[in-house]
């Protein structure tokens, strides 16, 4: 075997040989992990009640957020501890709603796919 060949063709076998015995799943492995899951929530409630009480919890975020900006527009309470309050709130906004997002988006997901399994 010449220089080249260990370069072109015989580096690209030996690195694709222990490639595919890195990526191989063994696959009573994955069955393993796919019955424990399934124990652990066999009929999705806990990714319901996840996805229900993050709802819950944007929902408080937004009407505390709504309740705030009118205090702020009208001028009730303090209004530099109004417009502090504010601030915060709407740098929240981002993160919290990138979050419920996530969480409830993945919930439907799952649903989905369960969905269509079953089909």
């Amino acid at each position: 075997m010449s220089f080249w060949s260990f370069l072109t063709g015989g580096a690209t076998d030996a690195i694709a040989d222990v490639a595919k015995e890195w990526i191989q799943t063994d696959k009573e492995s994955a069955e393993a992990k796919a019955v424990m899951v399934k124990a652990i929530d066999p009929n999705g409630k806990m990714r319901r009640d996840l996805s229900k009480f993050a709802s819950t919890a944007y929902g408080f975020y937004l009407i505390a957020t709504t309740i705030l900006v009118f205090m702020h527009a009208y001028g009730i309470g303090d209004p530099v501890a109004s417009k502090e309050s504010m601030e915060a709130m709407t740098a929240l906004f981002l993160p919290i709603t990138t979050a419920w997002s996530a969480m409830v988006t993945a919930s439907f997901g799952v649903n989905a796919a369960n969905t269509i399994k079953q089909k």
